[in-house]
């Protein structure tokens, strides 16, 4: 039976101002507890429904839902259930409905077919409105991001004819919440995660304890697992990221950094250059009044003649390629990390903490909080090609073992266990 707790808790509320936020945030407790015995009671009879299908050799139809290319990190894993008897993957495209990057429908249905990878329309063009994902007669459901997804198609209303997995498109990098404590994260059937560390750290401040998070690995890293590369680095990548004035991780120094990276950059056009920002930046420079929009098309056009512009969602090729990073953003900095070359790891003092795991990486890299360290570390690191931390990091490296995981393979035998699959060797 549907009840209306947000309604509830808002009427009640006009009654007692005084006590207005405490009721509506339990009527909210309310609602969640609701919705998760609701999905409970779904998956049982869901797991039962795709048992029967494999014993009547039906193929287990499997669904990553994505809006946005740089938002699919999930090739390993796919691939996988492409190469097994028992499954049938397809990506969904839905809407991006954070309204930030206005990639078009045809732009991010191309990305996925030139790859070769099934894709259907979870999106209705010619309405502007998104589709149930039951019309596609999906088992399992992939989600990559816990925000912005449509009602129809989140985890509480799939509930009722698949099981939904978590694999987020970001290493989880700071502790703060927005990585394991909305209501999303308690909604999925499993939430995979990169490593103990981080079950153990989510576990202690989830409302269910961490029942549903399972150490997998990240099938974005799976890439250094499946394909070493003995190229000659060429790149120096930088890689600002967004948050100019975001309390959830406020991790951007662009207010500081980015006039002075683009200058040091044109004083060196020897050096073969990537700029890779992150999709949001230029929305949030506009949101910001940081840079109007003719500042930013000069800022992007200098870029673009000494250098090359990555915006795709496909980068850890141009990452082996690169001898040097100089970034401020999160999920580079584990993502990086595995290419056993140095970053400058631009700071700010008011910046989220990292997790341990992340604080560890970043310890072996070259932290510029200031104009003064930034510029010390570019003459030393890309200039004079110093990594005095260079056997630091790879000791550490040896250590966190993340390139010897193989994610996707871990997730499918997870998922094969609980349906009653035999498992996958290596």
């Amino acid at each position: 039976m549907y009840i209306p707790y947000e309604k509830i808790g808002a009427t009640l509320a006009l009654f007692f101002p005084k006590y207005g936020n405490f009721i509506r945030e339990k009527t909210m407790d309310l609602k969640v507890c609701h919705n998760c015995r609701f999905i409970k009671r779904n998956s049982k009879k869901v797991l039962k429904k795709i048992q029967k299908k494999i014993k009547d050799k039906e193929k287990v139809k499997v669904a990553f839902l994505c809006s946005e290319p740089a938002k699919w990190k999930c090739q390993s894993l796919f691939d996988l259930f492409l190469k097994d008897d028992y499954f049938e993957p397809l990506i969904l495209i839905t809407r991006n409905l954070t309204d930030q990057l206005g990639y078009t429908n045809e732009f991010v249905t191309n990305f996925f077919r030139q790859q070769n990878l099934s894709v259907e329309q979870a999106y209705d063009l010619t309405q502007d409105k998104v589709i149930d994902i039951s019309d596609f007669g999906i088992d399992l459901i992939f989600y990559q991001q816990p925000w912005s997804n449509a009602t129809i198609q989140g985890p509480v209303v799939s509930s009722k004819y698949a099981l939904s997995y978590y694999v987020p498109y970001f290493i989880a990098t700071s502790e703060s919440w927005i990585e394991y404590g909305l209501r999303f994260h308690q909604y999925v059937h499993k939430h995979y995660v990169l490593n103990k560390q981080i079950k153990n750290t989510f576990s202690l401040k989830m409302k269910n304890k961490g029942s549903n998070l399972v150490v997998t690995g990240n099938p974005q890293l799976d890439y250094f697992y499946l394909k070493k590369s003995n190229v000659v680095p060429k790149y120096v990548i930088y890689a600002p990221h967004h948050s100019l004035d975001d309390p959830r991780t406020n991790w951007s120094t662009f207010e500081w950094s980015g006039q002075f990276i683009l200058d040091f950059a044109k004083k060196h056009p020897d050096i073969n250059w990537i700029f890779k920002p992150h999709p949001y930046l230029i929305t949030a420079l506009q949101k910001k009044n940081f840079m109007q929009k003719e500042e930013i098309d000069k800022y992007w056009g200098e870029w673009k003649k000494i250098g090359k512009i990555c915006d795709t969602g496909n980068y850890l090729d141009l990452f082996q390629q690169s001898y040097a990073m100089i970034t401020d953003c999160g999920s580079f900095l584990t993502e990086y990390f595995l290419t056993e070359q140095p970053v400058i790891n631009l700071r700010r003092k008011d910046s989220v903490a990292f997790n341990s795991c992340v604080k560890a990486i970043t310890d072996t890299y070259y932290k510029a909080y200031t104009k003064e360290e930034l510029e010390q570390h570019l003459d030393n690191v890309i200039l004079k090609r110093e990594d005095p931390k260079k056997n630091e990091r790879l000791n550490l490296l040896k250590e966190l073992n993340l390139d010897s995981n193989y994610a996707a393979l871990n997730i499918l035998n997870d998922i094969k266990q609980e349906l009653g699959i035999n498992l996958v060797m290596t």
